[in-house]
């Protein structure tokens, strides 16, 4: 897997793991995720591992107005917020993160953002998301 990362459109840091994304993160034994350098997800990846979203943190460009997180009226991502209203051990320090530059989160949120962000895997998300219906 190779990545190709040199885009100036804003990063999902919450991208779903298939064909195409980058894998940026994979969750270590404490539950928490080890960031690492992006590489790109290949067919051959999805089939040798299983529970995808669980394993890994995976991002992609981000869709914007075509994602059910777009808050339209705000013109932004509504998940980063709500990701950093979890009740959960936070970083008061940033840690090492190679979408940082380009991450929509970051760059609604700054700091605030990043200090919940290595605790967070896709399916947190969903479960997140099937609370508040």
């Amino acid at each position: 897997m190779e990545a190709d990362f040199n885009s100036s459109k804003k990063m999902c840091p919450s991208y779903v793991g298939k064909a195409g994304a980058q894998l940026f993160g994979v969750v270590n034994k404490d539950g928490r995720v080890q960031f690492i350098t992006p590489l790109t997800v290949t067919e051959e990846f999805i089939q040798q591992n299983d529970h995808l979203e669980q394993r890994f943190r995976f991002t992609g460009k981000c869709v914007e107005k075509g994602c059910a997180q777009w808050d339209n009226e705000e013109s932004k991502c509504s998940l980063s917020k709500k990701v950093q209203e979890l009740d959960m051990a936070k970083s008061t320090e940033l840690i090492f993160c190679p979408i940082r530059s380009q991450c929509r989160w970051f760059s609604q949120d700054g700091n605030e953002a990043c200090f919940s962000c290595n605790e967070v895997t896709r399916n947190m998300e969903e479960l997140l998301l099937n609370l508040e219906k």
